[in-house]
């Protein structure tokens, strides 16, 4: 998932700047945006954020903040400003780009989780006698099916079949989550005659991610709680195309597309089985940590928009972005932006976003039988919107810009794939974010 982070302008006004360009975090969706600079300029956006989390049925709230560096930029301007036709200006730019955060802390909790039930099903087939000694590093072993074990959660029947040694009647899941993806971005556009506007962008986006969840479950005389740490780090390439065309003074349309992005993935993951039995207690430890290495792919998209300048004091843009993964849910996504002179160098601007889910609701997702990950939890968005607003002053030498944005989500949490309904999740991010430029 990708999130509307970036400069000030940008998140005001949604993100919809596919066919408005002229600021960096614009360029990340469309390098085209790039050919509307006329001079060289540096920019810096911090921005500080609450995330909030909340149970549907549970009026508990956890919350977050943290500040953040999301935008670095630096474009140099080349060309002939009184030149009409042909390639007016070659542009360049290097920019570091905030996509997403993964700072979040979820707590739920409710029935019939799944956890033993699932350490059953992994361990399904495999011979009582593949278990003893903690075969850690037997490749046909997994992990769960090692702490459901000596943790004395399951027993085998007929057939190397295992069903739970004991029933649990309630659980709790908290999940805690911190990260970010980002993107270093090396990009050019060209302007010609003031009216056709390309551009070509090299990314190379990269992902640090850590998940520490505990996933407890009791009854009146027996308890089970799996610890769980995962943590990732990865760096990818990609590369983008787009252009932008004025046919007339107060009109633009936009259109870019992105390359699927082709990451190499490196995971790190342990895990921790503390049970109670009958009075007895167990604590089973995983090696200290086990590692996969792994490529994945993030999905090709696309980008369309519209705006159209009112006078010379106002705008407006609507953008629809298209992402195609064929492993995943297409995502459609809405922006719509407006832009306003309040008076002299002052600007206004305000924005809405809805995104769709990226996951089926109906696809479950499991780790391998022989999986050495413990976390067996699992969630997807069912939708994102945003809404936002900012204003800022724009010189032919200074740019300032503040913007707030509010985010909320709809999460649908599974803690275990052998859960039969989701928990249902609410949160909220209120985002405050202020950019200064220096422009030469």
């Amino acid at each position: 998932e990708r999130q509307i982070i970036g400069t000030a302008r940008y998140v005001g006004m949604g993100g919809a700047m596919t066919a408005i360009g002229g600021d960096p975090s614009a360029v990340q969706d469309n390098p085209a945006g790039l050919g509307l600079y006329r001079r060289g300029e540096i920019m810096l956006t911090v921005d500080g954020t609450i995330d909030q989390t909340c149970q549907n049925d549970s009026r508990d709230i956890y919350q977050r903040a943290r500040f953040a560096l999301p935008q670095v930029s630096a474009v140099w301007a080349w060309g002939n400003p009184s030149k009409q036709r042909g390639m007016i200006y070659n542009n360049f730019m290097f920019s570091i780009q905030r996509l997403a955060n993964y700072n979040r802390d979820v707590l739920v909790d409710g029935v019939g989780m799944g956890m033993v039930e699932t350490i059953c099903e992994k361990t399904n087939g495999l011979a009582e006698e593949f278990l003893i000694d903690m075969p850690w590093n037997d490749e046909e072993v997994g992990w769960l099916s090692i702490l459901g074990y000596e943790g004395y959660l399951i027993d085998p029947v007929v057939d190397n079949q295992w069903i739970p040694a004991v029933d649990f009647s309630g659980g709790t899941l908290s999940v805690s989550e911190t990260g970010s993806a980002d993107q270093y971005t090396l990009s050019w556009a060209g302007n010609i005659s003031n009216q056709w506007y390309v551009g070509l962008s090299l990314n190379i986006p990269t992902i640090t991610y850590t998940k520490r969840t505990s996933l407890l479950e009791t009854s009146r005389n027996n308890s089970a709680e799996l610890k769980s740490m995962y943590y990732a780090s990865g760096i990818g390439v990609s590369g983008a195309v787009g252009l932008i065309y004025r046919p007339i003074q107060s009109l633009r349309i936009g259109a870019s597309l992105q390359t699927p992005t082709v990451m190499q993935l490196s995971l790190q993951t342990e895990g921790d089985m503390y049970s109670t039995i009958a009075g007895q207690k167990y604590d089973v430890l995983t090696p200290s940590s086990g590692s996969i290495n792994t490529e994945i792919y993030a999905p090709l998209r696309t980008s369309f928009s519209v705006a159209g300048q009112m006078g010379n004091n106002a705008l407006i843009a609507v953008q629809y972005d298209y992402a195609h993964s064929a492993d995943m849910e297409d995502v459609h996504t809405l922006r719509i932006g407006a832009e306003a002179q309040a008076y002299r160098g002052l600007f206004i601007n305000a924005g809405y976003v809805y995104e769709s889910s990226f996951m089926n609701k109906e696809l479950a997702v499991g780790l391998d039988y022989n999986s050495i990950r413990t976390d067996m939890d699992y969630r997807y968005t069912a939708y994102s919107q945003y809404a936002s607003m900012g204003v800022g002053y724009r010189s032919n030498v200074l740019v300032a810009q503040v913007a707030y944005q509010y985010l909320w989500q709809t999460l649908h949490q599974y803690a275990t794939e052998m859960q039969p309904t989701p928990i249902d999740v609410q949160t909220r991010t209120h985002r405050i974010v202020a950019t200064l430029a220096w422009r030469f």
